[in-house]
C-alpha cells in the first residue's frame, strides 16, 4: 500500500529508477507506448442513492463544490498525463468515460474543461469515444445538448425499468414516462449510434412475462446499443437488507432467471441486436462500447475522481491498480496538497493479470487473441494458461472455439470494435459460442490452469 506523502516518495524513486534503466528496458518501453489507454472520470454525487447500488456515491449537497472538484480533477489529470513513469503522454487515447454517481449533474462546462485538459496532453481524435452517464430526469435531459456541444458523443442512460413500482423499489428518482421522453430527446441529439441505456431483470416479484413485455418496450425505442443486466443483490445495500428482513417480493428462482436470460437473447436477436458480451448487445460494430472493451481486453485506464479505480503500467513494465480517495472532501484536499487523489497503489501479480485477461476476455464473443495475450503478458502463452483436457471438452461440447491460425476477421466484426480485430490475424485465439457465454461462470473455473 502506498498512500499520502509516501506515495509521492515512491513516485520520485520510480522516476529515478526509470531514468537509470538499461537500453533493454527502453526497448520494452517503446513497445508499451504503442498501446492505447482509456480514462475513467468519476463524478461522486447523485440526487438520491439507489437501493441496489454499492458504488462510491454521495447525495448531492445543496451547494455542491463544483469549481473545487473540477479544479482537483484537472490537477490530477495534469499530474498523471505528464508523469514520466507512466508515459501516458506518448500513448494514444482510446476512450473517455464519465461515470458515477451521476456525472450529468455536473455542469457541461466541467465536462468541457476536463476534455480540454485531456486534449492538451493527449490529442482527442474525432473518433475517440467519449461517454457520459445520465439519468432520465427532466432537469438532466434539458442539459443533453450542452453535453453534446462540450464533446460528449455517446450517452448512457440509467433507465433500469419501465415499471414505476419497481423504479421506486430500486430507489430511482424518475418515472417510466420520463424515461420514454428522455430517450426520445437523447436520440435526436446523439442519434441511434450514440445512445445506449440499461435495464435490469430478475427483480423482486418480476415474472418472465413481465420481463418479456418490458424488454419489448425497450427494444422498440432503443438506439443501437443496450446493456441488460441480471439484478445482483450486493451485500449491505438497502435492497439486500430489505430482502434479508423478508420485506421484498421473492426474487425469481435460478431457473426463472435463466429463462429471462434466454428470452433476452432471443428477443434482442429478433430486433437485430448482436449479443457481444454477457450483458451487452449492439446493432452495429460502431455501436459496441469501446471503453468497456478497454477493460475486458487488458488496456490501461487512468481513474480520476473520488473513489475511481485505475490500472496503469509503468515504463519498466510493472503494473498497478490505483484506488482514488473515497470521500470528495478528502479527495479534493489530497489533490490540492499532492497534485493527485490516489489513496492506494497496489502491484498487480502477473499470474492474477493473466487470469483476469482470460476471465474478462471469455465473457465476450470475441474471446482472447493469442498475439495480444502474449504482448500484454511479456510473452506468456495463452494455451499454457488453460487446462488442455477441460478446454478440449468445452470445444467438443460446442461451448468454446479455438482458432489456431489466422481467420477471416470479418466474421468477428459484429462482436468487436474494429481496432481490436487485428489481434486475431497472427494466430487466432479462443472464444465462446452463444451456448458457452451462457455457461461461462461454470466454464472458467474448470479451464484455468491452476498448476502454474
Amino acid at each position: 500500500m502506498i498512500a499520502g506523502r509516501n506515495l509521492q516518495l515512491w513516485k520520485n524513486q520510480a522516476v529515478s529508477r526509470w531514468q537509470t534503466r538499461s537500453l533493454s528496458v527502453s526497448a520494452r518501453s517503446a513497445e508499451q507506448e504503442k498501446l492505447p489507454f482509456s480514462i475513467y472520470i468519476h463524478w461522486p454525487y447523485c440526487e438520491s442513492k439507489c437501493t441496489y447500488c454499492n458504488f462510491n456515491k454521495y447525495v448531492n449537497p445543496e451547494e455542491p463544490p463544483v469549481e473545487r472538484l473540477t479544479a482537483s480533477m484537472i490537477r490530477e489529470l495534469d499530474h498523471y498525463l505528464t508523469h514520466p513513469s507512466f508515459g501516458l503522454r506518448d500513448r494514444p487515447i482510446h476512450s473517455v468515460y464519465f461515470g458515477g454517481g451521476t456525472p450529468s449533474l455536473a455542469p457541461a462546462s466541467t465536462i468541457e474543461k476536463l476534455l480540454n485538459t485531456i486534449d492538451t496532453h493527449v490529442r482527442l481524435r474525432p473518433n475517440t469515444e467519449i461517454t457520459l452517464e445520465a439519468n432520465p430526469t427532466s432537469i438532466e435531459t434539458a442539459k443533453l445538448l450542452d453535453f453534446r456541444k462540450a464533446g460528449v458523443n455517446r450517452l448512457s442512460m440509467g433507465i433500469q425499468s419501465f415499471n414505476d413500482r419497481d423504479l421506486k423499489l430500486l430507489g430511482r428518482d424518475h418515472t417510466a414516462s420520463e424515461s420514454i421522453r428522455s430517450l426520445a430527446t437523447a436520440r435526436k441529439i446523439f442519434d441511434a449510434q450514440g445512445l445506449t441505456f440499461d435495464l435490469i431483470f430478475a427483480r423482486p416479484g418480476q415474472t418472465l412475462s413481465d420481463w418479456q413485455q418490458e424488454l419489448k418496450q425497450g427494444l422498440d425505442i432503443a438506439g443501437n446499443h443496450l446493456s441488460l443486466y441480471q439484478l445482483s443483490m450486493e451485500r449491505s445495500t438497502p435492497l439486500d437488507k430489505l430482502a434479508r428482513k423478508g420485506l421484498l417480493p421473492p426474487l425469481p428462482t435460478p431457473d426463472e432467471a435463466a429463462d429471462m436470460y434466454e428470452d433476452t437473447i432471443r428477443l434482442t436477436k429478433e430486433h437485430g441486436f448482436q449479443h457481444y458480451e454477457v450483458s451487452n448487445y449492439c446493432k452495429t460494430q460502431a455501436a459496441i462500447s469501446r471503453h468497456n472493451f478497454a477493460y475486458w481486453q487488458g488496456l490501461d485506464f487512468l481513474g480520476i475522481g473520488p473513489g475511481a479505480h485505475g490500472r496503469l503500467t509503468m515504463l519498466d513494465q510493472r503494473r498497478f491498480r490505483t484506488f482514488g480517495e473515497f470521500h470528495p472532501e478528502k479527495y479534493m484536499a489530497l489533490c490540492e496538497q499532492e497534485g493527485e487523489g490516489i489513496r492506494q497503489m497496489k502491484a498487480i501479480d502477473s499470474a492474477a493479470f493473466m487470469e483476469e485477461l482470460i476471465v474478462f476476455g471469455l465473457r465476450t464473443r470475441m474471446g482472447v487473441g493469442r498475439a495480444t495475450f502474449e504482448q500484454l503478458t511479456g510473452g506468456m502463452s495463452l494455451d499454457k494458461m488453460l487446462n488442455k483436457e477441460a478446454l478440449s471438452a468445452c470445444i467438443e461440447a460446442g461451448f468454446l472455439i479455438s482458432d489456431n491460425q489466422c481467420i477471416d476477421v470479418s466474421r468477428m466484426a459484429k462482436y468487436s470494435p474494429e481496432e481490436f480485430l487485428s489481434q486475431w490475424l497472427p494466430r487466432g485465439g479462443i472464444r465462446p459460442t452463444e451456448a458457452g457465454l451462457a455457461r461461462m461462470d461454470s466454464i472458467l473455473p474448470n479451464i484455468l490452469n491452476t498448476t502454474l
